[in-house]
């Protein structure tokens, strides 16, 4: 193998192992956030359609008022559940108002740096593969 070859496979198994090492440290991060009940003030459901591909997005925007200020409420999975003026449990995290502890957890720089990570890994694995495929050609 080439040297450039071999030096995308080493970069490909330092992504790999950055993958898993923020991965790990991700779940056992201790995320501070508190449970609060809000109020529901308007929950609308988005269709968008992509006319080329035949395919759609549903996209939820909910606005929750607490203590008297209004949060866009992240990571809602629908809006049947927060009916306007209802009072529903969110959780606060950081200025941000989430629908679940999920929502919480993966809005982290630890999470953002894994799914970087991540997506490095996918790319390297190609270029490595590519740079070896040139290699034996040659």
């Amino acid at each position: 193998m080439k040297k450039k070859a071999m030096l995308m496979w080493i970069l490909f198994v330092v992504c790999v192992l950055g993958t898993v090492g923020l991965r790990y440290l991700s779940d056992r991060e201790d995320v501070e956030y508190e449970e609060v009940t809000v109020t529901v003030l308007s929950a609308q459901e988005r269709v968008i359609e992509n006319r080329k591909t035949n395919s759609s997005i549903t996209s939820y925007d909910i606005t929750v008022e607490y203590e008297g200020e209004e949060y866009a409420l992240k990571n809602a999975y629908n809006v049947y559940q927060y009916h306007i003026g209802n009072e529903v449990t969110a959780y606060l995290s950081r200025g941000s108002m989430f629908a679940n502890i999920e929502g919480v957890q993966s809005s982290t720089p630890l999470f953002y740096a894994y799914f970087a990570f991540l997506v490095a890994s996918f790319v390297m694995l190609g270029v490595a593969i590519n740079e070896s495929v040139k290699a034996k050609r040659k």
